[in-house]
């Protein structure tokens, strides 16, 4: 579908440099065309994989065109739109597609086949999707001028029909709560026994006590003992 888009492309910028209304008519059968559908390398795509879309097709030029066009260039954007919900996002937001030389002689054809990265952003839903290719600026280089030939083409075409599985959402862990332990009582002092005044036993002092009355004794009987 592309391709074909291109030839409008060609048809349309020539019939800006033609004074005939009806060359654009006349060069539009210039080409013979044809397409390849959209292809998917994925067609069930999990969260923020990237995917291709590959382009392909070829124009032949089946008579030569009066005027040559040295180049043509499409850029586009893709976008899905959500079957149910009819939400749109973008999947990518601008790729070119150049055919250089463009066949302009008969006989002459240019193949095309590129590759476009796609993927879903974050916020997209899970669910089908209409893939649509949208077009952003097509321009035509006949000679040195580049002439713009984008209200030409039509503005969006379908591209085909993917799935998309959006990721599951993730939840950050709650911490476990820090347990509130009891203050640790302080540790009783044992008490120091308590000092005695002398530090000698106490059973020492009867036998001091003793000893003292003996020899008490023994004095005053040998002071009277010798004072008769």
């Amino acid at each position: 579908m592309w391709r074909l888009a291109v030839a409008l492309t060609l048809a349309g910028a020539l019939s800006l440099m033609s004074s005939s209304p009806a060359s654009a008519q006349d060069l539009s059968e210039n080409f013979q065309l044809s397409y390849d559908p959209v292809t998917f390398d994925k067609t069930e795509i999990q969260g923020s994989e990237v995917f291709h879309a590959t382009i392909a097709g070829r124009a032949t030029c089946i008579k030569d065109l009066p005027i040559s066009a040295s180049e043509a260039t499409l850029t586009s954007q893709v976008i899905a739109e959500h079957v149910a919900s009819g939400t749109r996002v973008t999947l990518n937001s601008s790729y070119t597609i150049s055919i250089k030389p463009f066949p302009s002689k008969k006989g002459e054809t240019a193949e095309i086949s590129q590759a476009v990265p796609l993927q879903f952003p974050a916020q997209a839903e899970s669910g089908d999707y209409n893939v649509i290719g949208k077009i952003i600026e097509a321009r035509v280089k006949v000679g040195p001028i580049p002439l713009d030939v984008t209200g030409f083409l039509p503005q969006e075409q379908t591209m085909g029909t993917v799935k998309y599985i959006a990721p599951e959402p993730t939840s950050t862990p709650t911490p476990a709560p820090v347990p509130i332990l009891p203050p640790t009582p302080a540790p009783t002092p044992t008490p120091a026994p308590a000092p005695t005044e002398s530090g000698i036993p106490w059973w020492v002092w009867p036998v001091v006590a003793i000893a003292v009355a003996t020899t008490a004794a023994n004095v005053i009987w040998f002071l009277r003992h010798r004072a008769t």
